[in-house]
């Protein structure tokens, strides 16, 4: 859900969602307050009488659940006003306004990782102004937020060419149809597939064996062990092919960009009928387009990646994009993920 509200003609006010907010705080101050509950007493002196002792866990988990929720809804509560002339950035008594033509912005989103594994993302605004450069965390901020708060800032489409032949020519330099190679993706779906049939194969094998009279009291019993695991890791492949394969069917084998819409393959996306377009910023590792129709409607499409291959790069692709609807200013953004 994207947080952003239009409070006058011309201002929108981006922010963390409310109820989001509460639910954070309501769960923090629960896992907290049971801590609190469990740990605490086994800390204070065994001799103080148990009134005592419940008092303190009681003022100890009220301190801190008021410490959550005060967090949550004022230090962590950072709201940025769009304006016409300006920006203000901050929370409730300590705002800062800074003047558009004079300020540039850039986004910072860093994906942290714990052994390996995704374990959060941190969205900052970076604000370029004067001769400071500030980083402003924007906690809570969902990547459809952040991503609508830096078109607003940023948008990525050009303004129209005041020469309308000058814009003609600047068109006819840049590619218009883009093939892309999706044989890599199709193949570890077929991977994960074969993993999948060999690990329930393993299960079925070791189960049937498993019935065989006698088998449970030798010494080779313990192989039964193998059966849950096989299965479990067969469920997991499965589950993965099955995503890959979803994946796969949504690339195109053919990209054709337009003065008037977008072709996928057979598939045509005028821009008449289009409310967005958001498209993943060329540094990233994994490249998409997603498109958005009125009432709600979206489709996504991998385009590129460590193995799918667009021809030519995806960068220019995202040029021909920009360049082609460089006269409906906010139809195309960059999706920050």
């Amino acid at each position: 859900m994207v947080n952003q509200v239009q409070v006058a003609p011309g201002e929108r006010v981006f922010r963390r969602h409310p109820l989001r907010i509460l639910l954070g705080a309501v769960l923090l101050a629960a896992a907290l307050s049971a801590a609190t509950l469990f740990l605490l007493p086994r800390f204070l002196p065994r001799t103080m009488n148990i009134s005592t002792r419940g008092t303190i866990v009681l003022v100890v988990a009220i301190a801190l659940t008021a410490a959550v929720f005060v967090g949550a809804f004022w230090f962590r509560n950072i709201r940025v006003v769009v304006r016409p002339d300006s920006v203000e950035i901050g929370r409730a008594g300590n705002r800062e306004a800074f003047p558009r033509a004079t300020t540039a912005f850039r986004s910072k989103v860093t994906e942290h990782r714990t052994n390996g594994l995704p374990s959060g993302t941190t969205r900052a605004l970076v604000v370029y102004s004067g001769d400071r450069e500030i980083t402003i965390e924007l906690p809570g901020f969902t990547r459809a937020t952040f991503s609508e708060l830096m078109a607003e800032l940023n948008p990525i489409a050009p303004p129209p060419v005041a020469d309308p032949v000058e814009a003609a020519r600047a068109r006819a330099h840049l590619p218009t149809t883009f093939t892309i190679d999706a044989t890599g993706e199709r193949r570890l779906a077929a991977r994960l597939t074969i993993g999948a049939v060999a690990f329930f194969a393993v299960a079925l094998g070791f189960g049937l064996l498993a019935a065989v009279p006698g088998f449970l009291e030798s010494e080779a019993s313990a192989l039964v062990l193998i059966v849950p695991m096989a299965a479990v890791a067969g469920i997991g492949f499965t589950i993965g092919a099955l995503q890959r394969r979803r994946v796969a069917r949504g690339i195109p084998e053919r990209v054709t960009v337009s003065p008037h819409g977008i072709r996928l393959d057979d598939a045509d996306q005028p821009y008449a009928q289009l409310t967005r377009i958001w498209m993943t910023p060329p540094a990233y590792p994994v490249r998409r387009i997603r498109f958005e129709r009125a009432g709600g409607a979206r489709s996504t499409h991998l385009l590129s990646s460590s193995r799918v291959a667009i021809t030519p790069d995806y960068a220019e692709l995202l040029q021909a994009v920009r360049a082609q609807t460089a006269h409906l200013p906010g139809l195309l953004s960059l999706d920050l993920e």
